[in-house]
């Protein structure tokens, strides 16, 4: 009985919780389709992420990478969006998150490992933790790549090299 009262009085103090404009906040997915997210946020109005703020990612598919019963972690854009909801922004929070997950993984050293989604001028572009980050065509592999159209759909692993920093072998990455 202490148990159940323990997570009721959790669920109540939960419930007077303040969103304020620019929070970052946790939600569960309730719902997904080709418009957006609804997510359950524990509060009195649901949370919407409209599909073009869940991911900056080039061909991303959000019925296919979302799933209900998933946690996610959004910016509050607008407290009501017209229809009673908490407008969310995914892709505005994963910003902000993934420049801290990025440095943890350029002083960890740990390798990372990427698909090669678009060919620009001397080089190739890869999104790591949602961040488009820059691979230049001399580190695409081992021996020169004559077609670097060839590259696109592939994997590459290797470390983060930080802000503006590039280094060897499709395996570092520039942001």
């Amino acid at each position: 009985m202490a148990e159940s009262m323990k997570d009721f009085e959790q669920e109540l103090e939960a419930s007077f919780k303040k969103i304020e404009e620019g929070d970052i906040i946790t939600g569960t997915v309730v719902s997904v389709d080709e418009t957006g997210v609804v997510l359950d946020l524990k509060y009195y109005a649901e949370g919407f992420i409209p599909a073009e703020e869940f991911s900056r990612e080039p061909g991303f598919n959000i019925k296919e990478a979302v799933q209900p019963g998933e946690e996610i972690q959004a910016t509050v854009l607008r407290k009501d969006d017209g229809q009673g909801n908490i407008l969310l922004s995914r892709a505005e929070a994963a910003d902000v998150l993934a420049w801290d997950k990025l440095k943890e993984l350029q002083e960890s050293g740990e390798a990372l490992e990427v698909i090669v989604k678009g060919i620009v001028n001397g080089g190739a572009i890869a999104y790591v933790e949602g961040v488009r980050g820059f691979i230049p065509a001399s580190k695409l592999a081992l021996n020169y790549v004559e077609d670097t159209e060839k590259e696109t759909g592939t994997f590459c692993k290797g470390t983060s090299q930080g802000e503006g920093r590039g280094g060897a072998q499709k395996q570092d990455f520039q942001y």
